[in-house]
């Protein structure tokens, strides 16, 4: 995955990442290497109204893989094209799930140490029964046992009869999950590996304090807002609400009577999910339509479909959050992103309904990032290059039955969830 250069008399070949965002509403991908001194160096980005995709599913195979490509080809318009041979892509939709297992390894009569291929055997006995229409995406290990001393971090190198491990397996629907992949392959390229979108994002904004703590992501896209709970580092609960940015749309747009896109603007313009920050006397001019008069309207009755709306999405993830087995959110908070997370009034909403802290997150502390991809709508693509850079070497097949390699804790030398903000993201 990459090219080739001269260097010093021999030839070094650079790895360029891959992330694509592929949302209901856009498709956006970002094409990045790593520098000689660990920075992200983007290479180009391609952001383009998606098409063909609902929910996350591919309903339009044709028009997908057109969406695909035109942002795939903007991305790759500086570097040339036939460079890029795999990508990370995103997922989410309602029939994504998740389970968490457990599994132990035991050594009668002897104690070894505990090695690599130890803790790879017990993670692929972690995996639960799938059924045949049910497609792994991750294996992800919470926290590991031995001897029945709990919360051991890194068990590799301890000597041990026993060693148990709890992992967060997420999985999807088959189906969906090959039609995605044929959305990419249509661009003339491969998938090394699909990963959920709150994952994702996560890797672009969480901080390893708020991982510790105990924090919910929750990305806010076009159709879905897809939330994942992380305890003492890692996660623990993932989960999908069918609702997203797009509903605000087109409530307002039923609301004030104009098309889709002039409500869109509007939502992003005018609107406000607390209303009562609103001055009672701003007003809003709504462009005429199809012969119509233009009409006015107060900002505050613009902004109250838009409210009801994202209490919706809120209460939503609230009952998310008590299903994973928490009464309450986690001492860390909400984390908001995503192109839901930018209108006006969602933070104060949200600490006002759920009564937690609530932080408007963005991809930010990555040594090399540009400013105009530090908003919350990339998120996802950022995180993506992230993960990519993270997972350098995971390739996976779909659709064929072959189980998923897990999910390391432990990448190069370090554990996958320390806190990158503010760091270079090469490895060494």
């Amino acid at each position: 995955m990459g090219s080739s250069k001269k260097d010093g008399g021999k030839v070094a070949k650079e790895i360029y990442y891959t992330g694509i965002d592929i949302g209901s509403s856009k498709v956006c991908s970002i094409v990045a290497r790593v520098g000689s001194e660990g920075e992200l160096k983007i290479l180009g980005t391609g952001l383009v109204p998606s098409q063909g995709i609902q929910k996350g599913r591919i309903e339009n195979i044709g028009e997908a893989q057109t969406a695909v490509k035109e942002s795939m080809e903007e991305a790759q318009r500086y570097i040339g094209r036939g460079m890029i041979s795999g990508i990370y892509a995103g997922v989410s939709g309602t029939h994504i799930s998740c389970v968490n297992s457990k599994e132990i390894l035991d050594n009668p009569g002897e104690i070894d140490d505990v090695t690599p291929s130890r803790i790879e055997q017990l993670m692929e006995a972690s995996l639960p029964p799938v059924d045949s229409d049910r497609e792994v995406l991750h294996i992800i290990p919470i926290g590991y046992g031995v001897d029945g001393l709990s919360g051991v971090r890194n068990p590799v190198g301890l000597h041990a009869k026993q060693v148990e491990v709890e992992a967060h397996v997420v999985t999807g629907d088959a189906v969906t999950l090959k039609n995605t992949v044929r959305a990419v392959q249509g661009a003339k390229v491969d998938v090394h590996s699909l990963v959920l979108q709150s994952l994702a994002s996560a890797e672009a904004t969480l901080t390893g304090d708020e991982r510790e703590m105990g924090v919910v992501l929750v990305d806010i896209g076009g159709a879905t807002t897809d939330l994942t709970t992380y305890r003492q580092g890692n996660p623990w609960y993932s989960a999908v609400v069918p609702v997203g940015g797009d509903h605000l749309t087109k409530d307002l747009s039923v609301a004030v009577r104009t098309p889709w896109s002039t409500a869109e603007e509007m939502k992003l313009k005018w609107g406000n999910a607390l209303p009562e920050l609103v001055r009672s006397d701003e007003e809003v001019v709504v462009p005429s339509y199809q012969g119509q008069p233009r009409t006015v309207v107060r900002r505050r009755d613009l902004s109250e479909p838009l409210h009801a709306r994202m209490i919706e999405i809120l209460k939503l993830v609230l009952l998310k959050i008590r299903q994973s087995g928490l009464r309450q959110v986690p001492v860390g908070g909400l984390v908001l992103t995503g192109g839901g997370a930018e209108l006006a009034g969602v933070k104060d909403l949200a600490v006002k309904t759920l009564g937690a802290p609530v932080r408007i997150a963005y991809p930010s502390g990555i040594v090399g990032l540009p400013s105009q991809l530090r908003k919350p709508i990339f998120s996802t693509a950022v995180g993506l290059l992230l993960w990519g850079i993270k997972h350098q070497g995971e390739k996976r097949q779909y659709g064929n039955g072959i189980k998923p390699s897990w999910t390391s804790r432990f990448q190069r030398g370090r554990p996958a969830n320390v806190d990158t903000r503010g760091q270079k993201v090469g490895a060494s």
